[in-house]
């Protein structure tokens, strides 16, 4: 991200943009910039962007990503590997990186075959309940009794939103308020970390998310790398974060 925002986010795109209340939704950026940057990683790393996916590969680490389906408004799980009796969705790499970083009127939805697609975030913005979901379909299909299969739970923040009031005014609700209760973080954590409080309390379960000094930083504001590197460094260095930090590389 560091490295590639300043090339997918530094000129908006040429588009018009309508911003009427029934309008439709225009993406202010280059959909095609990201996907070329994503190329770029992956070529640079030695494979393929033409490669899928889940190649069949069995691998020590699985990773799956989320994205919304525009027929259905449903999360669907990207994944790198297989799982019994689930519906495999087929997709490269690009298709899924671009896939599940298409933030709705930031840039275009993705097609992957004959469906839409955008990013997860107005369903999973704090996907913690799709990994469980995830995890329970990989480790106890028959059960679903997680909880004691698990020793140590990580969930990373990308900076608390903080707390703001409800718009009162028709297109700011639609436009501001409407999508932050949308992509809501918090809430989940606070009801996730209720289910799972026997693992907090136990220091199996840890969640990393900077606390100050990003509640203003939007997803394209790539001017602001000096504070978001600023914040993170100083939330690094409070100590009660270190012993968190701890206790977690202890657990592992």
């Amino acid at each position: 991200y560091t490295r590639l925002m300043h090339i997918i986010f530094q000129k908006p795109s040429k588009r018009k943009l309508i911003t009427g209340l029934f309008s439709k939704i225009e993406s202010r950026f280059d959909s095609k910039k990201l996907e070329s940057a994503i190329q770029e990683v992956i070529t640079s790393h030695g494979a393929n962007p033409t490669d899928l996916f889940n190649d069949q590969v069995d691998r020590g680490c699985q990773v799956f990503v989320c994205s919304i389906a525009h027929e259905m408004k449903e999360i669907l799980r990207l994944r790198s590997y297989s799982i019994p009796d689930n519906q495999e969705i087929p997709v490269t790499i690009v298709e899924a990186a671009c896939a599940t970083s298409a933030a709705t009127s930031f840039l275009d939805p993705v097609c992957i075959g004959a469906r839409k697609s955008a990013d997860g975030a107005l369903g999973a913005n704090n996907p913690v309940n799709e990994v469980e979901g995830e995890a329970s379909d990989t480790w106890c299909r028959e059960t679903g009794d997680l909880k004691p299969l698990v020793k140590c739970f990580i969930s990373i923040g990308t900076g608390n939103p903080g707390k703001k009031a409800m718009e009162d005014n028709m297109l700011k609700f639609v436009s501001k308020t409407l999508p932050e209760l949308a992509t809501q973080t918090e809430q989940t954590e606070r009801k996730f970390i209720a289910k799972w409080r026997q693992h907090y309390d136990e220091k199996r379960y840890f969640r990393f998310n900077i606390d100050q000094g990003l509640q203003n930083v939007g997803l394209a504001e790539y001017q602001e790398q000096g504070l978001i590197k600023a914040a993170t460094e100083r939330y690094l260095n409070h100590q009660a974060l270190k012993f968190q930090v701890r206790d977690c590389i202890q657990n592992l």
